[in-house]
Formats: structure tokens, C-alpha cells, sequence
């Protein structure tokens, strides 16, 4: 195994982690709760500003896979109200301050370089990679790891789409394949039950599921694979950075992700 595919879980890790210092899903940090409940965004709202404030709002449920259309068109208004671009500064900001109480000694000169080095594909990832750095650290930490994160998702449904899977069949696929309850999708994400199940419908017109919603072999081996692509994907450009620099970033990626 090379250096750079085996430092590729630490920088998903890395990534995730910061990320959802400003996201209100896995943690809920005071300083981005306080400009949430000043905006009343809190839920839904603040999690998509937050994220796809760096492209035009008409593009956002042609970019936000996770979550139903009908869910972001029905949003739209509360969160073209908040001045998308600007909320973006300040989750970014708010963030960032969430970074430097929790881990002022982080370094976060390695998540730079490695979000410097993205060949930025989609429009997502574009956006982000043209949105401007501030200076402070700890701010532009959460902006790289953005970057970083939303690169390896835009891999991930690539991969599921040349595998012909909609986003909504690779995330039940996937919750199976993690021995996840499937019935979040519909309490998490806002899926309706309908189309939850036409999607295991279709994962078992394939074979991919057994009659009992269980995976198949066949199944895991395919989910497998599109994980295999995806970090494929997500490790393309790290062989830049040279094997001396990649082994010197894995001490400072496994603090971030540590966070």
C-alpha cells in the first residue's frame, strides 16, 4: 500500500470531523448554535446554507444528493432569506472559533495543502474551491475540510451512478451494507416511506438485497467496490504532496480527526 492510500482514512476522518463542527448534525458547538438560534436556522435550514451557500440556490437540489428535491425547493425561501453567501462567512466563522477553543494547538497547515491540491470536479466542489480563504486558521481549516469532503462525495455518487444507483438507492444500500436501521432515511433525511421502499424494490430487482432486506453477496461485493472507486477518486491528487510530506501529515491529520 502506498503512503497516499494509506493515509486516505485519516484524511476522510480529518474532513468529517471539522466539517461537522459547523453542521449541527453529530455535535452542536455553542458558537454555532448561538448564530443559528440568532437566524432561527436551526434543523434543515442552517445544515443546507451552511454547506451550499457557495453556489446559486437554483443548483442546490441538483447538488444535495442526501436529502429529498421536494425538501430543498420547500427550503428554499428560509434560506435564500438568510443571504447565502453570507451565512456561509459566518458558519465559517463560527466554526472556526468552535475549532480554536477545542484544539487551539491544531495543526492545520497539512489539510491545506491537501485541499490546495484537489482537481476540483462538480459544481459543489468548484464553488467551494473559489471561495476565498480569511487568513485565520482555524477558519480556513473548516473551509478546506469542506472542500476536501465534498470532493470525496462528488466520487461517491459518480461511482454509485456508474454502478446505476440513484443517490437515494445508494444511501439504503449503504445503510444496509453498514448494518444500519434503513427506517432513518426517512426520520434523517426527510425521505418519504414510498420512496424509501421503491428504492429496496429496485436493490432487490437487482439482487443486490434478499427478500428480507438483508445484503446480498452480490450486493456487498458492488458496495465494496464503489467504496473502492471512491477512494480511488478521493486519493488522486494526493501523490503530489510526495511520499516524505504524506508520512509527515498523518501526526496532524489524526489530531484534527481526533477533535
Amino acid at each position: 500500500m502506498s503512503e497516499a492510500e494509506s493515509l486516505l482514512p485519516a484524511v476522510s476522518r480529518a474532513a468529517d470531523r471539522v466539517c461537522h463542527l459547523m453542521w449541527l448534525l453529530m455535535r452542536q458547538e455553542p458558537e454555532v448554535m448561538a448564530l443559528a438560534e440568532e437566524h432561527h436556522s436551526l434543523g434543515f435550514p442552517h445544515y443546507l446554507t451552511s454547506r451550499m451557500g457557495v453556489i446559486p440556490s437554483s443548483h442546490w437540489a441538483d447538488e444535495v444528493f442526501i436529502a429529498p428535491p421536494s425538501l430543498i425547493e420547500h427550503l428554499l425561501p428560509r434560506c435564500e432569506a438568510l443571504d447565502p453567501p453570507g451565512y456561509v462567512d459566518l458558519s465559517l466563522r463560527a466554526a472556526g472559533q468552535a475549532l480554536r477553543r477545542i484544539s487551539p494547538d491544531a495543526e492545520t497547515g497539512g489539510l491545506q495543502q491537501i485541499a490546495d491540491a484537489v482537481e476540483a470536479q462538480g459544481e459543489l466542489v468548484v464553488g467551494w474551491t473559489n471561495w476565498p480563504r480569511s487568513g485565520d486558521r482555524y477558519r480556513d481549516a473548516v473551509r478546506d475540510a469542506m472542500l476536501v469532503r465534498e470532493d470525496r462525495a462528488h466520487g461517491h455518487y459518480q461511482a454509485a451512478a456508474q454502478e446505476g444507483l440513484t443517490p437515494l438507492q445508494l444511501l439504503v444500500l449503504t445503510q444496509i451494507w453498514r448494518g444500519r436501521d434503513v427506517g432513518m432515511i426517512s426520520k434523517g433525511f426527510r425521505w418519504g416511506d414510498d420512496e424509501v421502499a421503491l428504492a429496496q424494490e429496485y436493490l432487490r430487482e437487482r439482487e443486490l438485497l434478499n427478500a428480507d432486506g438483508s445484503i446480498t453477496d452480490s450486493g456487498r461485493v458492488l458496495r465494496d467496490g464503489i467504496e473502492g472507486s471512491t477512494n480511488r477518486f478521493a486519493g488522486r491528487y494526493l501523490g503530489k504532496l510526495g511520499e516524505e510530506r504524506l508520512r509527515d501529515l498523518a501526526a496532524e491529520l489524526d489530531q484534527l480527526g481526533s477533535i
